[in-house]
């Protein structure tokens, strides 16, 4: 504690281009030989090959976190540094998960205000958010935490390219975790993704439908991308030529459930998806087509009279 206390009174006299030297007090054997390194905001922090102890890599994401409830100019540079402290080490990641609310902390500039009103600071914390995710603590953390799923499904609607890829890839990654498939799907985020598939840039509509893949291992998130529209709006995305392979990945999975079989196995659907198959010179589009186009016919519950007709259809 006494050590902690002393590095951590160090640290804060950190000043711009200043090198400190740290645990060299008077008589004492070194505890770290530092060479400062030069982030982006142009503070001074501890290089990685350097690092002794994961304790500092702590202290420094507590100051950075207490700095994101100081002024606006503080809460920049604090979160620029976070994002690329939290991309390069992973013991900055891993501190999340030990320090005490932090990812109340992390979040609190954008729950105070609109998300987007500050693009850059958006950009930097929505980062991080990703970065940290690398660590399956940091899922659990942030998954169950009441602010973060609704912050993030507002950055996929709101701010830069990048946010909203990232925000994106935040729920990607939470989805990991089959608790948090659940939560996201109950958080109001579904409607959002459907939407990025709709309009969004084609770096976000791959992120999106990655997200819904793995959504989708879900039956009541399968269930619910269906009744908002999914089939007809991939389907449309589809036939504009837009990551066939990634978005008829995301038909295949659908297509094990009811609903989606009925759109799917319209005569008209079901025809322009075996003349992909024939035609595609991807093999990964010609195999989720094979997939689909299996789901549809075991699946498909035919009208009566049907029966004949549907087992002519040729595959």
């Amino acid at each position: 504690m006494n050590e902690s206390k002393r590095l951590l009174s160090l640290l804060k006299e950190m000043k711009l281009n200043q090198t400190v030297g740290l645990g060299r007090g008077d008589g004492d054997r070194a505890f770290l030989d530092v060479q400062p390194v030069i982030l982006g905001s142009g503070q001074n922090w501890l290089n990685d090959g350097n690092l002794k102890c994961a304790m500092v890599d702590r202290v420094l994401v507590e100051l950075l976190l207490e700095k994101l409830s100081s002024s606006l100019p503080d809460q920049n540079e604090a979160a620029k540094d976070l994002q690329l402290l939290t991309k390069a080490k992973p013991s900055c990641r891993e501190a999340f998960s030990k320090l005490n609310d932090a990812i109340s902390r992390l979040l609190s500039p954008l729950s105070l205000t609109k998300v987007e009103s500050n693009p850059e600071l958006q950009e930097d914390l929505i980062t991080t958010v990703l970065n940290i995710l690398t660590d399956d603590h940091n899922k659990h953390l942030v998954g169950g935490h009441p602010r973060a799923i609704p912050l993030l499904t507002e950055s996929m609607k709101y701010g830069t390219d990048e946010t909203r890829r990232n925000a994106i890839a935040a729920l990607v990654s939470l989805s990991a975790l089959d608790l948090n498939k659940f939560i996201i799907g109950s958080s109001g985020a579904l409607a959002p993704l459907l939407e990025v598939i709709c309009v969004g840039h084609p770096l976000a509509i791959k992120e999106a439908a990655s997200a819904i893949c793995s959504l989708c291992k879900v039956y009541e998130n399968q269930d619910k991308f269906t009744k908002i529209g999914a089939v007809k709006i991939i389907l449309q995305k589809i036939k504009e030529g837009i990551l066939v392979d990634e978005l008829l990945g995301v038909l295949a999975v659908l297509s094990t459930h009811n609903d989606a079989v009925e759109e799917l196995g319209d005569p008209d659907t079901f025809q322009y998806l075996i003349d992909i198959k024939r035609n595609t010179a991807s093999e990964i589009a010609r195999k989720n087509c094979i997939q689909i186009l299996f789901n549809v016919s075991m699946l498909e519950k035919p009208s009566f009279g049907d029966e004949k007709k549907k087992s002519r259809r040729v595959i």
